[in-house]
């Protein structure tokens, strides 16, 4: 059914950040909200399950994108600035072009180079509007302030999402390397402990975690911490002698950073 809306214009790539920022925003809270209600036991820094479920909802937000792009119907983000999805002919898409477009939006989300298009094209197209020969158009008319806060907040958004990848990409990695090997030495700690104990009790040094675990009162979860804290795969070296004795481990993180001392 043809859309008669002579005065629809192409969305400013400004309108289109905003609009996308809104849903994004909107799913990225429920999903981080969801997941620490679920999984109470973890921090939202540090919980096991979040790529999962982050891809849970990723595929919640393209099902929710190709829906409200199809038949006349506007996604939160777009009713609120004023934007609508066509093909090039003022058109509605159907459900079937939506999903396809929809689905896209991982080739476009490549380097984010996709979205960006708009910026060089003249229908302000992405490249999952390319496909499927769709565009974005607003039915509000902007001018002086209104536009220039609507620039702002687009601004704001974008430099929002580069914080976001910075974080995602380079800081937290960074961030988890070090809480692991921090992690790791406290273990060691713990472990140097034990063995002064064990000494106290049998005039010697334990040459495994397994002879160490009974004496820190929860051996079972002992040695599951130990098992998260170093690498299992290669293994918890303890080497004991009349003197003392050395210990040496790798850590969980993504160098598997060495965790060596020699005690007492």
């Amino acid at each position: 059914m043809k859309n008669q809306h002579e005065d629809f214009k192409v969305a400013d790539f400004s309108e289109r950040v905003v609009a996308f920022s809104i849903d994004l925003a909107l799913f990225g809270g429920l999903a981080y909200l969801s997941l620490g209600l679920l999984f109470r036991s973890f921090t939202i820094w540090a919980n096991p399950h979040e790529e999962q479920w982050l891809a849970l909802w990723s595929a919640l937000f393209l099902i929710y994108q190709a829906y409200f792009s199809s038949e006349g119907r506007a996604s939160l983000g777009k009713r609120l600035v004023g934007l609508r999805v066509t093909d090039m002919e003022g058109d509605a898409l159907t459900l079937g072009q939506s999903m396809i477009r929809s689905a896209l939006y991982l080739v476009s989300s490549i380097f984010e180079l996709g979205f960006a298009w708009a910026l060089f094209n003249p229908a302000r197209q992405c490249w999952h509007d390319m496909a499927v020969g769709s565009v974005v158009v607003s039915t509000r008319e902007r001018r002086g302030a209104g536009l220039a806060l609507l620039r702002g907040l687009s601004a704001l958004c974008l430099a929002l999402f580069a914080g976001i990848g910075y974080w995602h990409y380079v800081a937290r990695p960074r961030y988890h390397r070090l809480m692991d090997v921090g992690y790791a030495k406290v273990g060691a700690r713990e472990v140097s402990l034990l063995q002064q104990l064990h000494f106290l009790e049998r005039g010697r040094y334990a040459n495994s975690l397994e002879e160490l675990a009974p004496l820190s009162g929860q051996p079972t979860i002992f040695l599951a911490d130990m098992n998260k804290l170093f690498d299992s795969k290669l293994g918890v070296k303890i080497k004991p002698s009349a003197k003392g004795y050395t210990f040496q481990a790798r850590a969980n993180d993504d160098n598997r950073t060495l965790i060596a001392f020699a005690g007492p």
